[in-house]
């Protein structure tokens, strides 16, 4: 990537500052720092122990997270790709895809880096309050 990297992260499941330090889900330390809760347009499904998220821009559902801001954003993402098992760092067989969204905050929206599950999803797995 050339150029500003947008330094916000969207996090809906593990990445989380409910699971930092979690040895169960091996999150991994990114370099960051909270900014506020925030809501996605779109929908949060239970894809095994951990959840995806399919952004919808017409949707009317919301998935509930947080927002990061990301201290060294190059460095971070790349360690994020890699938890995450996401596109553009990995090309075999990933799960998830990193896009840019906007975020609704109590700060007005932020466009933050986002990771999309790109498998195909169970609905009858849906998370139908939003939050994981």
């Amino acid at each position: 990537m050339s150029g500003q990297v947008t330094p916000y992260l969207f996090a809906y499941g593990f990445l989380k500052r409910k699971y930092h330090g979690n040895l169960k889900t091996q999150t991994p330390n990114f370099g960051h720092r909270f900014v506020s809760s925030g809501t996605l347009s779109g929908y949060i499904y239970k894809v095994d122990v951990y959840p995806g998220v399919i952004y919808s821009e017409s949707s009317d559902s919301q998935v509930h997270g947080e927002v990061f801001e990301l201290i060294s954003p190059e460095i971070a993402l790349k360690i994020l790709d890699r938890y995450e098992n996401a596109r553009p760092l990995v090309h075999l067989n990933p799960d998830y895809e990193r896009h840019l969204r906007p975020i609704r905050t109590d700060q007005g929206i932020i466009e933050c880096w986002v990771y999309e599950y790109i498998k195909i999803v169970n609905p009858a797995t849906r998370v139908e309050s939003g939050t994981f």
